[in-house]
């Protein structure tokens, strides 16, 4: 029976909302599924049946999803680099196995490296006192989560990570595994990077990896934990410094994830790549370049959901059919940028316009050297850069034609020549120097993904 079947059988045999056919293909569960019905819709409506149940069987968390031909093992209890290299093998051979092309409004791999490396995410971001952390296990009913299945189990473009996992499951725990997976697609994606200009520097995740996390099972509690961008930075500090004890310029360091893959509505309610498209699958500084090197205008109330604002590309070179909708959520743009010129009110789309906070930009000195070094010579979009003698024309770039008068600087959200972010020092270094932004993301990394676990490193 196809692997995606069976699944979807498994589930189907835990709810009562099950497709039910004699005419349509048999799962063995006392009931049929139609072909429309074995795929995320079906997982999602027989998850949905199960959101309060925590029982060992039912849970729908990533360890009872994941099959595994024999006894999955629980905690990693001994590991080689060989092993290592033999799992990133295996994710990379399946992410490659994508097409490599980009559109503006498609990228496969940067699609399927965003998923693998929001799963990991999700799954560490819910450490707090000593509880969760890198342990395998989300809440998938969670609507924050939606969109984890397809490059979990199953199947985003037809491939999901479960497909190389049967090969290890038995000995090497799921939360190991995810850690794993994360770093073969940023590893392969960074290649992108270094193909290109063989002067940028190479990744190497292997050296400082340490196995022995154990997986959990279910963890209702983290339910609600994720940050909500709608809350800006109060949402980073709260997740990042407090809980899982990260320095503001660690934050900042780790949210560069983002320059790989984009939002999507299906899954998170907002819309738009934080790279151009064309860049979204090279896993490099962009994300920070993008943040300081363009400007950005509120979007409020994405898809018609009041719930949902963002920030999306103002500047002369926004050009969404071209290179894709550009954006970013409050949780980006406040590590540079505040609403005010004293930087005591937290960046905010939903409100940005009511508070004259039209336009969010920097001004080009800023990240001179990271337009020369990555930017092809462009700050807002143009290579006719005006001088600090002309300020007004370097907003007008940035935020739109019609804004280069004396008085159109009540658009502007806090000081563009003095940004009062609590990460903009790390923001405006991690642009300019993209080693410097790898170094710290090393570091992040390794506390993100070892919170609340004793580790040990790989045998030679």
């Amino acid at each position: 029976m196809p692997l995606a079947l069976m699944i979807s059988c498994l589930l189907a045999s835990f709810s009562t909302l099950a497709v039910c056919d004699d005419s349509l293909e048999t799962c063995g569960a006392g009931c049929t599924l139609s072909a429309g019905s074995r795929g995320l819709l079906q997982i999602e409506k027989t998850m949905g049946n199960q959101k309060e149940t925590t029982t060992s069987t039912t849970w729908a968390s990533p360890y009872y999803m994941m099959t595994c031909p024999g006894t999955q093992a629980m905690t990693t209890q001994s590991m080689t680099e060989a092993d290592y290299d033999n799992i990133t093998a295996e994710i990379q051979a399946l992410y490659n196995s994508l097409p490599s092309t980009c559109t503006p409004t498609e990228c496969p791999q940067a699609d399927w490296a965003g998923c693998v490396l929001r799963m990991a995410g999700h799954d560490f971001m819910d450490y707090k006192d000593g509880q969760g952390g890198a342990d395998g296990c989300v809440d998938l009913t969670d609507a924050d989560n939606l969109g984890l299945a397809e490059c979990l189990f199953t199947g985003e473009f037809g491939i999901s990570i479960a497909d190389a996992y049967q090969h290890f499951c038995q000995s090497v725990s799921l939360a190991d595994f995810l850690v794993i997976a994360a770093e073969a697609v940023m590893s392969a994606s960074r290649q992108h990077v270094t193909l290109e200009d063989s002067s940028r520097s190479t990744i190497d995740f292997k050296s400082s990896f340490k196995f022995g996390r154990t997986t959990a099972k279910t963890c209702e509690w983290a339910h609600g934990r994720l940050p909500n961008p709608e809350n800006s930075c109060s949402a980073v500090q709260e997740t990042f410094v407090e809980s899982m004890g990260l320095t503001w310029g660690q934050a900042a360091a780790l949210m560069g994830v983002h320059t790989l893959g984009r939002a999507q509505i299906a899954n998170s309610g907002y819309n738009g790549w934080w790279s151009s498209a064309l860049m979204s699958r090279k896993f490099n500084n962009d994300y920070y370049v993008s943040i300081l090197a363009k400007g950005w205008g509120p979007e409020v109330a994405v898809a018609g959901n009041a719930q949902k604002n963002q920030w999306k590309r103002v500047d002369a070179g926004a050009n969404e059919t071209g290179l894709g909708k550009e954006m970013m959520l409050n949780t980006d743009l406040c590590l540079a940028f505040t609403m005010d010129d004293a930087g005591t009110v937290e960046l905010d789309a939903a409100t940005a316009a009511s508070a004259e906070c039209k336009c969010t930009w920097g001004v080009p000195v800023a990240v001179s050297t990271a337009t020369t070094k990555y930017e092809e010579g462009r700050f807002c979009g143009s290579t006719n850069i005006p001088g600090s003698s002309n300020f007004r024309q370097q907003r007008a770039i940035c935020c739109g034609e019609e804004f280069d008068g004396r008085s159109d600087a009540a658009i502007d959200c806090g000081l563009p020549i003095d940004p009062k972010g609590p990460a903009y020092e790390s923001i405006k270094k991690f642009a300019n120097n993209e080693d410097a932004w790898l170094r710290v993301f090393k570091a992040a990394w390794r506390t993100a993904t070892g919170n609340g676990f004793s580790l040990r490193r790989l045998r030679s």
